[in-house]
């Protein structure tokens, strides 16, 4: 796959993620590369189709999770203390955004610690901070620790992941069964079955991804 290509998907993806900044850089990209206008906007209209699908598959689902919701606790996931708090510190190396689904394809592992820390998000004890190196530097100058393992080793060493100011974690993002179990996190009943539907309804609602 060459780098027009992929610069054309990332385009798609930016839109369907509805990243802004996202979408300029790699449209500025593509333009550099001497992909015709035609072919961006066409990747443009590409992923508003798939927007489209991924909204219409969602409102039914919503609607099938809204009806579980009277049978459901109000939380989906209860601390074990409830009289504990944290703060949750994440410095992340330089990227358009911190999603996971920017770019040319999907990094796994980051878009999973992204939905985990919306999870996290949901418990009110639980205060998460995030810092891009490529946009928020003086976060990173800020912080004497940060600053002092960057000069010794680099931002090859990001992510740093901090719990209450003091270092947890560098190099990767944990799994979720990892931070969850730090942070004393207990999963709550799940509000929907995970299996997938009875219909053939694909996955991106009856008209599909495209």
């Amino acid at each position: 796959m060459n780098e027009s290509v992929k610069e054309l998907i990332a385009i798609g993806a930016s839109v369907g993620a509805h990243c802004q900044p996202c979408l300029e850089h790699h449209i500025q990209v593509a333009r550099d590369l001497g992909v015709p206008e035609n072919d961006i906007r066409e990747a443009v209209a590409t992923g508003h189709q798939v927007e489209k699908g991924a909204m219409l598959a969602m409102k039914k689902f919503t609607g099938k999770t809204l009806e579980n919701l009277a049978a459901a606790p109000s939380r989906d996931m209860q601390p074990k203390n409830q009289a504990a708090h944290a703060t949750l510190t994440i410095y992340d190396p330089a990227m358009c955004c911190s999603s996971g689904v920017c770019g040319p394809s999907v990094d796994p592992v980051l878009a999973q610690f992204a939905g985990t820390l919306k999870q996290v998000a949901g418990v009110s004890d639980i205060r998460i901070e995030r810092y891009n190196l490529g946009q928020q530097p003086q976060a990173f100058v800020d912080n004497e620790t940060v600053q002092a393992m960057l000069k010794d080793g680099g931002e090859k060493q990001l992510p740093f992941i901090f719990i209450d100011d003091q270092l947890w974690i560098k190099g990767r993002y944990p799994s979720k069964q990892e931070l969850m179990d730090k942070l004393n996190i207990t999963p709550g009943p799940v509000l929907f079955s995970g299996s997938a539907p009875a219909d053939d309804t694909p996955c991106c609602g009856e008209e599909g991804c495209c």
